[in-house]
């Protein structure tokens, strides 16, 4: 390599078996490796101030637990601060899960794409896999390609690398706990950076005795802040939604009573439609652009109103069918609404992997 490997561990109460690992990971190519204690209790101190001791460690440590995110950005905030563009960072855990030869073979390959987050990813078929990190690894993984449209192998490795050039964005990535790595994915797949996925050694060994057998991943909680992060581009995409249905009607109502009061009514009423639907339309597109889906290119508006007149003519025919069978009246109007619920859950896919695809490169 060209440049220098700095490694970083984000370290909630380790066992002692870190400190073997940190003397390898020092001995097998790291430059420096930053480790921080998130504010772990007075019984584990003993482990960070011998990590302290050794040549090229340094340990930053804080009185209270702030999460795994706090500690990656501590860490990145350090790094910015203390060293040059000379380097690459990789995160790792330090429960001993990843190996040294796969934590060099992620800083090669963050060396080799500067311009791409590099994923660990491990190989969950394989039988010493725990159910519940294969359950919780194959649901992330579904949603985010069904709200993203990206497959990721691993969306929960902590063994990730890439470029000094990175950092002021990673930095600047929202989250304090694990909902930050799914941050992290997040904002790369909606920039112009890429994610590349490397292949390595799936580890899972039983804690040693020294450390607490209770996960430091609280079930409830961090799910649901990790789950916020996967659903908060349905939630965007339903507010640019209300937004453009705000200005259609408002609109509309101007057209309607204001601008056009003295024409005759059905032309009036199809002016008002026409000038309302276009322009809450351009504002919608525009939020999906720029806020949803982080589009790029002119094919992108193209496709967008190609899947915006697909829509119209979808909604007024099938409204146009069931009212014939339904008549007019109450039932029509649930009716509309169930059709054009449905038609904005198919506009979203359509939009996620067509209007506003992003390409990313393929599994090295």
């Amino acid at each position: 390599m060209q440049k220098k490997i700095l490694a970083v561990i984000p370290a909630y109460e380790p066992p002692h078996a870190f400190i073997d690992y940190a003397k390898q990971l020092v001995s097998g190519g790291a430059h420096k490796l930053i480790v921080v204690n998130d504010g772990s209790c007075e019984k584990y101190q003993d482990v960070f101030d011998t990590l302290s001791t050794i040549e090229n460690v340094i340990v930053l440590s804080y009185p209270e637990n702030h999460g795994k995110g706090y500690a990656l950005k501590t860490a990145f905030k350090y790094i910015k601060e203390n060293f040059d563009e000379n380097h690459v960072i990789v995160t790792a855990d330090c429960d001993g899960q990843h190996l040294v030869k796969d934590v060099v073979n992620c800083s090669i390959s963050a060396e080799e794409n500067p311009q791409s987050l590099i994923l660990g990813v491990r190989d969950f078929s394989l039988p010493q896999v725990p159910s519940r990190s294969r359950f919780g690894n194959v649901n992330t993984r579904r949603a985010f390609k069904l709200l993203y449209g990206l497959s990721i192998t691993d969306t929960q490795t902590g063994l990730r690398a890439f470029d000094y050039g990175l950092l002021d964005k990673l930095i600047s990535v929202s989250g304090d706990r694990f909902e930050y790595e799914m941050n992290m994915l997040v904002v790369i797949h909606k920039s112009q950076n890429t994610i590349v996925e490397v292949p390595i050694e799936t580890v899972y060994e039983k804690k040693p005795d020294d450390v607490e057998t209770r996960s430091h991943f609280k079930t409830f909680r961090d799910s649901v802040r990790v789950w916020g992060v996967l659903l908060k581009n349905v939630q965007n995409y339903i507010l640019a939604l209300l937004a453009a249905g705000v200005i259609e009607y408002t609109v509309y109502g101007l057209c309607e009573y204001v601008i056009f009061p003295h024409l005759h009514a059905a032309l009036g009423t199809l002016y008002s439609t026409v000038i309302a639907r276009v322009l809450s339309s351009i504002l919608n597109c525009t939020l999906n652009y720029k806020l949803v889906f982080k589009g790029s290119g002119k094919t992108s508006v193209i496709r967008y109103y190609t899947l915006w007149l697909f829509i119209l003519a979808s909604s007024y025919g099938l409204t146009h069918l069931f009212g014939n069978v339904l008549g007019s009246g109450n039932a029509m109007v649930i009716t509309k609404i169930i059709i054009d619920l449905l038609l904005s859950t198919i506009s979203y896919q359509v939009q996620t992997h067509w209007v506003f695809p992003h390409k990313n490169k393929p599994i090295k």
